[in-house]
């Protein structure tokens, strides 16, 4: 059978889900998207390391998960940065308002 598992143009798969264009069994379903399935930008789609196309949503698809994704991977560690400077005569806008407002009440009258 070499029908698309999801059939119908008001079934709730997205739109670059491999559901939508092939059998079940061409393709694997995590359950949630995962750096192990990137986005190919030459089409779009997902795939494993071996270019297995992937599903990341079972909830819309209505299949179990065929693997879990593993954990985020840690953001390498930012390296400190200079301090920026303050440009002369800089001030925050709160100070500069306040500043108007005294200067308002106190000027004479």
């Amino acid at each position: 059978m070499n029908e698309p598992f999801a059939q119908g143009e008001d079934h709730p798969a997205c739109g670059t889900c491999p559901s939508k264009r092939l059998p079940r069994d061409a393709f694997v379903v995590y359950d949630r998207p995962s750096w192990e399935c990137p986005f190919d930008p030459a089409d779009g789609f997902r795939y494993t390391a071996d270019r297995t196309p992937a599903c990341v949503h079972p909830h819309k698809v209505g299949l179990e998960p065929d693997r879990i994704a593993p954990p985020p991977k840690d953001l390498p560690a930012a390296e400190p940065g200079a301090t920026p400077r303050r440009r002369r005569g800089w001030l925050p806008s709160s100070f500069r308002d306040a500043d108007l407002r005294v200067h308002l009440v106190e000027a004479p009258g």
